[in-house]
């Protein structure tokens, strides 16, 4: 049976379309990882076969143990870091990062579809949940925070893999 892919919704589409969206996270022929604040082409590059045409497509590069234990230390120094950034100020990022997230929604979604064979409908859903999870939590925090004590950060949750933009939608914005 032959593969019959939209145009524009091949992999080298998907990818190019990733790199002009956010040029700082992806080389040519490798993702970069995000470590110690900066995005680089540290670690080992590793295909992924994909679950569309089963041929390899860049896959998320392994790190050495120590840049892997590095890149845990210096997180919890931006948690601390970020625990310090006011409420309102929380609230504007994060607004702005749901902007940049309606703006890619459709690359994302080919990229769920390519990196886990989500279908397009479904990808499109999770995308659209994610955004809906945290303009929720946008909108509801003051209300939350009546009587509470702030939390000291980012507060996540472990999503499960067909849901990976479920992390998205736990995000706490509340601080000490």
């Amino acid at each position: 049976m032959t593969l019959h892919v939209k145009k524009g919704a091949d992999w080298n589409s998907v990818y190019a379309s990733a790199r002009s969206i956010a040029p700082e996270a992806f080389d040519a022929d490798r993702i970069k990882n995000l470590v110690m604040g900066d995005w680089s082409s540290v670690g080992t590059p590793s295909d992924h076969v994909n679950p569309v045409d089963q041929m390899p497509i860049q896959g998320p590069p392994k790190v050495d143990h120590q840049t892997a234990v590095d890149a845990v230390a210096s997180a919890a120094k931006q948690h601390k870091a970020w625990g310090l950034v006011s409420l309102d100020e929380r609230k504007a990022k994060v607004s702005a990062a749901l902007d940049g997230l309606r703006e890619a929604r459709d690359t994302i979604a080919l990229l769920l579809a390519w990196e886990i064979g989500k279908p397009w409908k479904l990808a499109c859903a999770d995308v659209d949940r994610c955004i809906d999870g945290v303009e929720w939590y946008l909108t509801q925090i003051d209300r939350q925070m009546v009587g509470r004590s702030q939390l000291s950060g980012p507060i996540s949750n472990i999503a499960s893999w067909n849901y990976p933009l479920s992390v998205w939608c736990t995000l706490n914005l509340s601080k000490h």
